[in-house]
C-alpha cells in the first residue's frame, strides 16, 4: 500500500450508468476502489493514460464493480456510537460492553472480564468519551506494532524509519517509501491481531517492492504464506 502521488486532474466518467471519478496521478498502474459505505467508484491512473483508455480498463471490470456495490449495499449500516453504558465496542476481533463511570478526574479506560469500563468527567459528551477511549486503542495498538516490529524487522530483513498511528478512511496502512516509515489505521485495533500482524508484515514488504506486482506477492507468500486469509479476514465487515 504505497504512497500515491498528487493528483494532477480529476474527471467523471460514466461506465453503464455507473459514475467514475478518475484522478490523474503520477503512478506506474491503475487503482479502482468502490468506496463504502457510498459505493462511490474511484481510479486512480498513470498520468499518461487517456480517458479512453481507463474507460476501456473501467469496461472490463463491469461485472466486479457491479459484484463490489451490491456487496457493499447489503452490508448492514453501523448505527453511530453514542459512548454510552451498554453499548458493545470492539477490541482484538472481541466485543465488549462499555460500562461507564462518572468520577470529577482522571479519565481512563480498562478492561474487566467482558467490559469495556471508561472512566469519564461527569460533563463530557460522547465526543470527549471517544477521544478518552481512542486514546487508549492508540496506546494498545502502539504497544502491539512495536512487538510485530521487534519480530519481524529482524526476520524480514528489513527495517522502517519509524511508524505513526492514524485514522484513514479507506486504507489499513501505507507505506512511504522515501522516508521508509509506515502507516497504520487506528481501527485495526478492533480487528484480531492476525489482522495488524498482516498489514504490518504487507507494508514492511513494500521497502522491498513499491507496487503490487508479481515481486510483491510472491514476497508475502515466503513471509507470511497465509496472508490471503488474513486480507480476507481483515476486510470483513465485522
Amino acid at each position: 500500500m504505497p504512497k500515491e502521488g498528487k493528483s494532477l486532474y480529476s474527471a467523471k466518467l460514466l461506465i453503464n450508468d455507473i459514475p467514475v471519478t478518475v484522478k490523474s496521478k503520477r503512478i506506474k498502474n491503475m487503482y479502482l476502489r468502490v468506496r463504502a459505505p457510498s459505493g462511490d467508484v474511484e481510479v486512480s491512473a498513470p498520468k499518461q493514460c487517456s480517458l479512453n483508455e481507463i474507460e476501456s480498463w473501467l469496461f472490463e471490470r463491469h461485472d466486479w464493480l457491479i459484484k463490489q456495490r451490491e456487496r457493499i449495499a447489503m452490508q448492514p449500516v453501523q448505527p453511530e456510537l453514542q459512548f454510552v453504558s451498554g453499548e458493545e465496542h470492539k477490541f482484538w476481533g472481541k466485543v465488549y460492553t462499555l460500562d461507564i463511570a462518572l468520577k470529577k478526574r482522571g479519565a481512563s479506560v480498562s478492561l474487566n472480564d467482558n467490559k469495556l469500563q471508561l472512566v469519564s468527567l461527569p460533563h463530557y459528551d460522547a465526543v470527549q468519551r471517544k477521544q478518552v477511549l481512542d486514546r487508549w486503542y492508540r496506546d494498545q495498538i502502539t504497544r502491539e506494532v512495536e512487538a510485530l516490529l521487534g519480530i519481524w524487522q529482524p526476520r524480514m530483513g528489513v527495517y522502517s524509519s519509524g511508524f505513526g498511528i492514524r485514522a484513514m478512511k479507506t486504507r489499513w496502512g501505507t507505506c512511504n517509501i522515501g522516508s521508509k516509515k509506515i502507516w497504520l489505521n487506528l481501527e485495526l485495533v478492533k480487528k484480531p491481531v492476525e489482522c495488524l500482524e498482516y498489514v504490518v508484515v504487507h507494508e514492511l514488504t513494500h521497502l522491498f517492492e513499491r507496487y503490487h506486482n508479481a515481486r510483491f506477492y510472491a514476497l508475502m507468500d515466503e513471509f507470511l504464506p497465509d496472508w490471503r486469509e488474513r486480507k480476507k479476514l481483515t476486510n470483513q465487515f465485522i
